[in-house]
Protein backbone atom coordinates (compact mmCIF):
# COMPACT_ATOMS: atom_id res chain seq x y z
CA UNK A 1 0.00 0.00 0.00
CA UNK A 2 0.93 3.22 -1.41
CA UNK A 3 1.62 5.26 1.86
CA UNK A 4 0.17 9.14 0.93
CA UNK A 5 1.55 12.43 2.14
CA UNK A 6 -1.99 13.88 4.15
CA UNK A 7 -3.74 13.28 6.94
CA UNK A 8 -7.15 12.39 7.26
CA UNK A 9 -9.49 12.89 10.36
CA UNK A 10 -12.75 11.24 10.76
CA UNK A 11 -15.19 12.86 13.23
CA UNK A 12 -17.48 10.19 15.47
CA UNK A 13 -17.01 6.60 14.44
CA UNK A 14 -19.89 5.08 15.23
CA UNK A 15 -21.77 3.58 11.99
CA UNK A 16 -20.62 5.72 9.58
CA UNK A 17 -17.59 7.45 10.79
CA UNK A 18 -15.29 4.29 11.67
CA UNK A 19 -15.74 2.38 8.34
CA UNK A 20 -15.15 5.72 6.50
CA UNK A 21 -11.78 5.95 8.49
CA UNK A 22 -11.35 2.43 7.67
CA UNK A 23 -11.37 2.92 4.03
CA UNK A 24 -9.75 6.39 3.64
CA UNK A 25 -6.66 4.27 5.97
CA UNK A 26 -6.74 1.48 3.11
CA UNK A 27 -5.83 3.79 0.75
CA UNK A 28 -3.09 5.03 2.20
CA UNK A 29 -3.80 8.16 3.98
CA UNK A 30 -2.81 8.15 7.50
CA UNK A 31 -6.05 8.15 9.47
CA UNK A 32 -7.30 9.31 12.90
CA UNK A 33 -10.88 9.13 14.38
CA UNK A 34 -12.39 11.30 17.28
CA UNK A 35 -15.35 10.40 18.96
CA UNK A 36 -16.27 11.73 22.43
CA UNK A 37 -16.44 8.02 23.96
CA UNK A 38 -13.43 7.07 25.82
CA UNK A 39 -14.52 3.40 25.29
CA UNK A 40 -14.61 3.75 21.84
CA UNK A 41 -11.41 4.70 21.35
CA UNK A 42 -9.99 2.40 23.52
CA UNK A 43 -11.74 -0.69 21.44
CA UNK A 44 -10.49 0.71 17.86
CA UNK A 45 -6.89 1.42 19.49
CA UNK A 46 -6.54 -2.35 20.42
CA UNK A 47 -8.36 -3.82 17.39
CA UNK A 48 -11.71 -4.44 18.33
CA UNK A 49 -14.35 -3.74 16.23
CA UNK A 50 -17.31 -1.55 18.34
CA UNK A 51 -19.72 -2.65 15.66
CA UNK A 52 -21.58 -6.03 16.05
CA UNK A 53 -23.74 -8.08 13.49
CA UNK A 54 -23.14 -9.19 9.87
CA UNK A 55 -20.85 -6.56 8.52
CA UNK A 56 -18.97 -8.26 5.91
CA UNK A 57 -14.93 -7.38 5.67
CA UNK A 58 -15.54 -4.00 8.27
CA UNK A 59 -13.28 -6.31 11.64
CA UNK A 60 -11.05 -7.41 9.71
CA UNK A 61 -10.34 -4.58 7.57
CA UNK A 62 -10.38 -2.31 10.95
CA UNK A 63 -7.89 -4.58 12.62
CA UNK A 64 -5.45 -4.52 9.64
CA UNK A 65 -5.46 -0.49 9.50
CA UNK A 66 -4.78 -0.68 13.44
CA UNK A 67 -1.88 -2.95 13.45
CA UNK A 68 -0.03 -1.25 10.42
CA UNK A 69 -0.89 1.68 12.40
CA UNK A 70 -2.76 3.72 9.12
CA UNK A 71 -5.81 4.26 11.74
CA UNK A 72 -5.96 5.45 15.18
CA UNK A 73 -8.36 6.78 17.21
CA UNK A 74 -8.50 9.68 20.19
CA UNK A 75 -10.76 11.95 22.09
CA UNK A 76 -8.24 14.92 21.55
CA UNK A 77 -9.04 17.51 18.52
CA UNK A 78 -5.64 18.58 18.75
CA UNK A 79 -4.44 15.44 16.54
CA UNK A 80 -6.45 16.85 13.62
CA UNK A 81 -4.28 20.39 13.93
CA UNK A 82 -2.01 18.39 10.63
CA UNK A 83 -5.16 16.59 8.94
CA UNK A 84 -6.00 17.60 5.11
CA UNK A 85 -9.28 16.60 5.17
CA UNK A 86 -11.53 16.52 8.52
CA UNK A 87 -14.91 14.30 7.40
CA UNK A 88 -18.03 14.64 10.10
CA UNK A 89 -19.87 11.89 11.18
CA UNK A 90 -21.90 12.83 14.00
CA UNK A 91 -25.51 12.54 14.99
CA UNK A 92 -28.19 14.78 13.27
CA UNK A 93 -31.25 13.87 15.11
CA UNK A 94 -34.59 15.74 16.29
CA UNK A 95 -36.14 16.31 19.39
CA UNK A 96 -39.99 15.07 20.71
CA UNK A 97 -41.29 18.09 18.76
CA UNK A 98 -39.54 17.14 15.46
CA UNK A 99 -37.10 19.85 14.81
CA UNK A 100 -33.43 19.51 14.65
CA UNK A 101 -31.22 18.95 17.02
CA UNK A 102 -27.42 20.15 15.82
CA UNK A 103 -25.83 19.78 19.01
CA UNK A 104 -23.51 17.49 17.85
CA UNK A 105 -22.35 19.13 14.78
CA UNK A 106 -21.79 22.52 15.95
CA UNK A 107 -19.87 21.47 18.70
CA UNK A 108 -17.48 18.85 16.11
CA UNK A 109 -17.50 21.96 14.17
CA UNK A 110 -16.32 24.22 16.62
CA UNK A 111 -13.49 22.33 17.83
CA UNK A 112 -12.49 21.66 14.12
CA UNK A 113 -12.23 25.41 13.49
CA UNK A 114 -9.95 26.11 16.50
CA UNK A 115 -7.51 23.38 15.52
CA UNK A 116 -8.07 23.93 11.42
CA UNK A 117 -4.89 24.81 9.32
CA UNK A 118 -5.06 26.59 6.17
CA UNK A 119 -5.81 25.02 3.01
CA UNK A 120 -7.34 22.01 4.55
CA UNK A 121 -10.72 21.03 3.51
CA UNK A 122 -13.64 20.14 5.75
CA UNK A 123 -16.46 17.86 4.77
CA UNK A 124 -19.74 17.29 6.62
CA UNK A 125 -20.85 13.92 5.96
CA UNK A 126 -23.54 13.52 8.41
CA UNK A 127 -27.16 14.12 7.31
CA UNK A 128 -28.16 17.67 8.06
CA UNK A 129 -31.11 20.47 7.24
CA UNK A 130 -31.01 22.15 3.79
CA UNK A 131 -29.41 25.65 4.61
CA UNK A 132 -27.07 24.23 7.77
CA UNK A 133 -23.90 24.39 5.44
CA UNK A 134 -24.27 28.25 5.12
CA UNK A 135 -26.36 29.33 7.72
CA UNK A 136 -24.48 27.22 10.88
CA UNK A 137 -21.11 25.03 9.56
CA UNK A 138 -19.29 27.92 7.48
CA UNK A 139 -19.91 30.88 9.86
CA UNK A 140 -18.89 28.67 12.87
CA UNK A 141 -15.11 27.65 11.30
CA UNK A 142 -14.86 31.33 10.19
CA UNK A 143 -15.29 32.30 13.23
CA UNK A 144 -12.99 29.96 15.16
CA UNK A 145 -10.36 29.27 13.03
CA UNK A 146 -10.13 33.21 11.92
CA UNK A 147 -10.10 32.37 8.24
CA UNK A 148 -12.12 32.87 5.37
CA UNK A 149 -14.00 29.48 3.53
CA UNK A 150 -12.92 28.69 -0.25
CA UNK A 151 -9.77 30.87 0.67
CA UNK A 152 -7.88 29.80 3.56
CA UNK A 153 -9.62 25.86 3.72
CA UNK A 154 -12.23 23.91 1.75
CA UNK A 155 -15.85 23.07 2.67
CA UNK A 156 -17.71 19.99 1.43
CA UNK A 157 -21.14 18.32 2.16
CA UNK A 158 -20.69 14.68 1.19
CA UNK A 159 -23.66 12.71 2.47
CA UNK A 160 -22.49 9.26 3.92
CA UNK A 161 -25.36 6.92 2.18
CA UNK A 162 -24.73 3.32 4.09
CA UNK A 163 -27.04 0.88 5.72
CA UNK A 164 -26.19 -1.47 8.27
CA UNK A 165 -24.99 -4.97 7.01
CA UNK A 166 -23.29 -3.19 3.71
CA UNK A 167 -20.87 -0.45 5.11
CA UNK A 168 -17.82 -0.88 3.53
CA UNK A 169 -20.10 -1.99 0.29
CA UNK A 170 -22.31 1.25 0.18
CA UNK A 171 -18.98 3.19 0.44
CA UNK A 172 -16.92 1.67 -2.43
CA UNK A 173 -19.91 0.84 -4.40
CA UNK A 174 -22.62 3.62 -4.44
CA UNK A 175 -22.52 7.15 -6.54
CA UNK A 176 -21.57 10.09 -4.31
CA UNK A 177 -23.12 13.42 -3.49
CA UNK A 178 -20.28 16.26 -3.47
CA UNK A 179 -21.27 19.15 -2.64
CA UNK A 180 -18.88 22.08 -2.71
CA UNK A 181 -18.99 26.07 -1.61
CA UNK A 182 -16.60 26.35 -5.24
CA UNK A 183 -14.78 24.38 -7.34
CA UNK A 184 -11.51 24.42 -5.80
CA UNK A 185 -13.39 22.30 -2.44
CA UNK A 186 -14.97 20.15 -5.13
CA UNK A 187 -11.60 19.12 -6.75
CA UNK A 188 -9.98 18.76 -3.16
CA UNK A 189 -13.28 16.33 -2.88
CA UNK A 190 -13.21 14.73 -5.67
CA UNK A 191 -9.15 13.59 -4.73
CA UNK A 192 -10.26 12.30 -1.75
CA UNK A 193 -13.40 10.66 -2.28
CA UNK A 194 -12.40 8.80 -5.52
CA UNK A 195 -9.40 6.92 -3.54
CA UNK A 196 -12.32 4.69 -2.63
CA UNK A 197 -15.42 5.18 -4.21
CA UNK A 198 -15.44 3.21 -7.64
CA UNK A 199 -18.97 4.46 -8.75
CA UNK A 200 -19.35 7.94 -10.17
CA UNK A 201 -18.89 10.75 -7.95
CA UNK A 202 -21.95 13.81 -8.32
CA UNK A 203 -20.32 17.39 -8.16
CA UNK A 204 -22.96 20.07 -6.57
CA UNK A 205 -23.50 23.27 -4.42
CA UNK A 206 -23.69 22.77 -0.93
CA UNK A 207 -27.96 23.47 -0.92
CA UNK A 208 -28.78 20.90 -3.51
CA UNK A 209 -26.54 18.15 -1.36
CA UNK A 210 -28.20 18.72 1.44
CA UNK A 211 -31.83 18.82 -0.11
CA UNK A 212 -31.02 15.26 -2.06
CA UNK A 213 -29.61 13.69 0.99
CA UNK A 214 -32.82 14.29 2.69
CA UNK A 215 -34.83 14.24 -0.01
CA UNK A 216 -33.62 10.76 -0.87
CA UNK A 217 -34.53 9.34 2.59
CA UNK A 218 -37.51 11.01 2.82
CA UNK A 219 -38.77 9.25 -0.63
CA UNK A 220 -38.21 5.94 0.76
CA UNK A 221 -40.27 6.54 3.88
CA UNK A 222 -43.13 8.06 1.63
CA UNK A 223 -42.50 4.68 -0.67
CA UNK A 224 -42.47 2.37 2.66
CA UNK A 225 -45.56 4.50 4.00
CA UNK A 226 -47.53 3.64 0.84
CA UNK A 227 -46.78 -0.11 1.08
CA UNK A 228 -48.02 0.09 5.23
CA UNK A 229 -51.07 1.56 3.93
CA UNK A 230 -51.60 -0.77 1.47
CA UNK A 231 -50.99 -3.87 4.35
CA UNK A 232 -53.93 -1.91 6.60
CA UNK A 233 -56.04 -1.76 3.60
CA UNK A 234 -55.46 -5.43 2.94
CA UNK A 235 -55.84 -6.43 6.32
CA UNK A 236 -59.65 -4.90 6.32
CA UNK A 237 -60.88 -5.96 2.94
CA UNK A 238 -59.81 -9.38 3.91
CA UNK A 239 -56.66 -10.15 1.29
CA UNK A 240 -52.95 -10.68 2.00
CA UNK A 241 -50.68 -7.86 0.66
CA UNK A 242 -47.77 -10.08 -0.19
CA UNK A 243 -50.27 -11.40 -3.15
CA UNK A 244 -51.03 -8.20 -3.72
CA UNK A 245 -47.45 -6.56 -3.88
CA UNK A 246 -46.39 -8.81 -6.36
CA UNK A 247 -49.41 -8.26 -8.68
CA UNK A 248 -48.45 -4.83 -8.18
CA UNK A 249 -45.17 -5.16 -9.16
CA UNK A 250 -46.10 -7.50 -12.50
CA UNK A 251 -47.06 -4.26 -13.71
CA UNK A 252 -44.04 -2.00 -15.84
CA UNK A 253 -42.64 0.96 -13.27
CA UNK A 254 -44.01 -0.23 -10.34
CA UNK A 255 -42.37 -0.86 -7.42
CA UNK A 256 -44.02 -1.40 -4.27
CA UNK A 257 -42.02 -1.77 -1.26
CA UNK A 258 -42.46 -4.21 1.57
CA UNK A 259 -44.75 -3.69 4.61
CA UNK A 260 -43.77 -4.47 8.23
CA UNK A 261 -43.54 -3.31 12.08
CA UNK A 262 -42.16 -0.11 11.93
CA UNK A 263 -39.44 2.32 10.33
CA UNK A 264 -36.56 2.02 12.46
CA UNK A 265 -32.46 3.21 12.44
CA UNK A 266 -31.15 6.09 12.59
CA UNK A 267 -31.92 7.47 9.14
CA UNK A 268 -35.50 7.23 8.10
CA UNK A 269 -37.08 8.03 11.30
CA UNK A 270 -35.97 11.50 11.11
CA UNK A 271 -34.45 12.68 8.09
CA UNK A 272 -38.03 13.32 6.82
CA UNK A 273 -38.06 16.09 9.46
CA UNK A 274 -34.26 17.64 8.24
CA UNK A 275 -35.78 18.19 4.81
CA UNK A 276 -39.21 20.07 5.71
CA UNK A 277 -37.64 21.99 9.19
CA UNK A 278 -37.48 25.00 7.04
CA UNK A 279 -40.19 24.39 4.76
CA UNK A 280 -43.31 22.83 6.85
CA UNK A 281 -46.30 24.39 4.94
CA UNK A 282 -45.31 22.59 2.14
CA UNK A 283 -44.71 18.84 3.48
CA UNK A 284 -48.00 17.36 3.70
CA UNK A 285 -47.44 14.12 1.71
CA UNK A 286 -44.05 13.41 3.77
CA UNK A 287 -45.64 14.35 7.01
CA UNK A 288 -48.13 11.68 6.67
CA UNK A 289 -46.05 9.21 5.75
CA UNK A 290 -44.53 9.70 8.54
CA UNK A 291 -47.21 9.25 10.68
CA UNK A 292 -48.08 5.87 9.17
CA UNK A 293 -44.81 4.62 9.50
CA UNK A 294 -44.88 5.54 13.02
CA UNK A 295 -48.45 4.42 13.43
CA UNK A 296 -46.87 0.58 12.39
CA UNK A 297 -45.69 -0.55 16.07
CA UNK A 298 -48.59 0.27 17.58
CA UNK A 299 -50.51 -1.72 15.15
CA UNK A 300 -48.38 -4.41 15.86
CA UNK A 301 -49.62 -4.00 19.21
CA UNK A 302 -53.14 -4.06 18.03
CA UNK A 303 -52.56 -7.49 16.50
CA UNK A 304 -50.93 -9.11 19.66
CA UNK A 305 -54.20 -7.93 21.87
CA UNK A 306 -56.85 -9.03 19.36
CA UNK A 307 -55.09 -12.80 19.40
CA UNK A 308 -54.29 -13.04 23.18
CA UNK A 309 -58.17 -12.39 23.80
CA UNK A 310 -59.02 -15.54 21.95
CA UNK A 311 -57.10 -17.01 25.22
CA UNK A 312 -59.18 -18.65 28.37
CA UNK A 313 -58.83 -16.39 30.98
CA UNK A 314 -55.10 -17.38 32.76
CA UNK A 315 -53.87 -16.68 36.18
CA UNK A 316 -51.88 -13.95 36.87
CA UNK A 317 -49.42 -11.75 34.02
CA UNK A 318 -49.09 -13.50 30.67
CA UNK A 319 -45.87 -14.01 29.67
CA UNK A 320 -44.57 -12.44 26.16
CA UNK A 321 -41.74 -13.31 23.68
CA UNK A 322 -40.28 -10.07 21.68
CA UNK A 323 -38.51 -11.92 18.96
CA UNK A 324 -36.01 -9.51 17.15
CA UNK A 325 -34.14 -6.03 18.91
CA UNK A 326 -32.48 -4.28 16.73
CA UNK A 327 -34.63 -2.53 13.69
CA UNK A 328 -32.65 -4.56 10.83
CA UNK A 329 -32.22 -8.04 9.69
CA UNK A 330 -28.61 -9.64 10.53
CA UNK A 331 -27.84 -6.34 12.54
CA UNK A 332 -26.95 -5.20 16.31
CA UNK A 333 -28.58 -1.36 15.53
CA UNK A 334 -31.37 -1.30 17.93
CA UNK A 335 -31.64 3.01 16.92
CA UNK A 336 -35.47 3.54 17.00
CA UNK A 337 -36.24 0.03 16.63
CA UNK A 338 -39.87 -0.58 16.53
CA UNK A 339 -39.00 -3.52 19.39
CA UNK A 340 -38.89 -0.43 22.17
CA UNK A 341 -42.45 0.52 21.22
CA UNK A 342 -43.80 -2.76 21.33
CA UNK A 343 -41.98 -3.17 24.58
CA UNK A 344 -43.17 0.26 26.49
CA UNK A 345 -46.52 -0.51 24.85
CA UNK A 346 -47.09 -3.68 26.82
CA UNK A 347 -44.60 -3.85 29.57
CA UNK A 348 -46.81 -2.48 32.21
CA UNK A 349 -49.44 -5.45 31.57
CA UNK A 350 -47.23 -8.40 30.40
CA UNK A 351 -43.68 -10.17 31.89
CA UNK A 352 -41.68 -10.04 29.26
CA UNK A 353 -38.25 -12.03 27.55
CA UNK A 354 -36.35 -11.09 24.79
CA UNK A 355 -34.94 -13.16 21.96
CA UNK A 356 -32.36 -11.42 19.37
CA UNK A 357 -28.99 -13.01 17.62
CA UNK A 358 -26.70 -9.80 17.99
CA UNK A 359 -28.39 -7.67 20.73
CA UNK A 360 -27.36 -8.20 24.56
CA UNK A 361 -28.95 -5.91 26.39
CA UNK A 362 -31.90 -3.48 25.74
CA UNK A 363 -34.33 -1.36 27.92
CA UNK A 364 -32.79 -3.10 31.16
CA UNK A 365 -33.66 -6.26 29.68
CA UNK A 366 -31.67 -9.01 28.98
CA UNK A 367 -31.68 -10.84 26.25
CA UNK A 368 -31.89 -14.68 25.67
CA UNK A 369 -29.74 -16.09 22.82
CA UNK A 370 -31.70 -19.16 22.18
CA UNK A 371 -35.03 -18.81 20.34
CA UNK A 372 -36.66 -21.98 21.82
CA UNK A 373 -35.58 -20.86 25.61
CA UNK A 374 -37.11 -17.26 25.29
CA UNK A 375 -40.22 -19.10 24.07
CA UNK A 376 -40.84 -21.35 26.93
CA UNK A 377 -43.49 -20.68 28.93
CA UNK A 378 -44.94 -17.86 26.60
CA UNK A 379 -48.15 -17.07 25.91
CA UNK A 380 -47.35 -15.48 22.63
CA UNK A 381 -44.31 -14.79 20.22
CA UNK A 382 -43.85 -11.05 18.97
CA UNK A 383 -41.88 -11.37 15.98
CA UNK A 384 -40.84 -7.75 15.51
CA UNK A 385 -37.49 -8.07 13.29
CA UNK A 386 -37.17 -10.53 10.04
CA UNK A 387 -33.16 -12.02 11.63
CA UNK A 388 -32.47 -14.91 9.14
CA UNK A 389 -32.84 -17.35 11.49
CA UNK A 390 -36.52 -16.80 12.23
CA UNK A 391 -36.75 -17.96 8.88
CA UNK A 392 -36.54 -21.57 9.73
CA UNK A 393 -38.59 -22.18 12.77
CA UNK A 394 -39.64 -25.62 13.94
CA UNK A 395 -43.41 -25.06 14.49
CA UNK A 396 -43.19 -28.35 16.73
CA UNK A 397 -40.47 -26.95 19.10
CA UNK A 398 -42.09 -23.68 18.91
CA UNK A 399 -45.82 -25.27 20.24
CA UNK A 400 -44.06 -27.33 23.02
CA UNK A 401 -41.67 -24.27 24.20
CA UNK A 402 -44.84 -21.89 23.99
CA UNK A 403 -47.51 -22.46 26.84
CA UNK A 404 -50.51 -20.80 23.91
CA UNK A 405 -49.72 -21.14 20.54
CA UNK A 406 -49.80 -18.34 19.55
CA UNK A 407 -47.83 -16.05 16.69
CA UNK A 408 -47.75 -12.14 15.86
CA UNK A 409 -45.78 -11.99 12.52
CA UNK A 410 -44.39 -7.93 11.98
CA UNK A 411 -42.13 -9.17 8.58
CA UNK A 412 -44.09 -11.87 6.70
CA UNK A 413 -41.91 -14.76 8.20
CA UNK A 414 -44.50 -17.13 8.43
CA UNK A 415 -47.14 -18.45 5.77
CA UNK A 416 -50.43 -18.25 7.66
CA UNK A 417 -52.11 -21.50 5.91
CA UNK A 418 -49.14 -23.39 7.72
CA UNK A 419 -49.00 -21.68 10.93
CA UNK A 420 -52.80 -22.46 11.29
CA UNK A 421 -53.16 -26.05 10.55
CA UNK A 422 -49.98 -26.60 12.84
CA UNK A 423 -52.68 -25.05 15.24
CA UNK A 424 -51.21 -21.28 15.89
CA UNK A 425 -53.03 -17.94 16.53
CA UNK A 426 -51.59 -16.32 14.29
CA UNK A 427 -52.09 -12.72 13.60
CA UNK A 428 -49.92 -10.82 10.92
CA UNK A 429 -49.35 -7.40 9.35
CA UNK A 430 -50.97 -7.27 6.06
CA UNK A 431 -53.26 -10.44 5.84
CA UNK A 432 -57.05 -11.26 6.89
CA UNK A 433 -57.28 -12.44 10.23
Amino acid sequence: MEIRPEKVAVVGIGYVGLPVACMFASKGFRTVGLDISQERVDMINRGVCPIGGEEPGLKELMERMVSTDMLTASVDYSSIQDADLIAVCVDTPVDDDKKPVLRSIIASVTSIGRNLKKGATVSIESTIPPGTMIGTVIPILEKESGMRAGSDFHVLHCPERVMPGRLLANLREYKRVLGGIDEASIRKGMYFYSSYVESEILPTDLICAEISKTGENAYRDVQIAFANEMALICERLGADVFKVRELINSSPFRDMHIPGSGVGGYCLPKDSWLLVSNAREEADLIVRARAVNEKMPYHLVDLFKDAIAELDEGKGKRKVAIMGIAFLRDSDDTRNTPAAVVIESIKDDFDLVAHDPYVREFLGMDIEDDIYVAMKDCDAAIFVTDHSEYRNMDFNRMRMSLRNPVIIDGRNLFDAHECRRAGFIYRAIGKKH
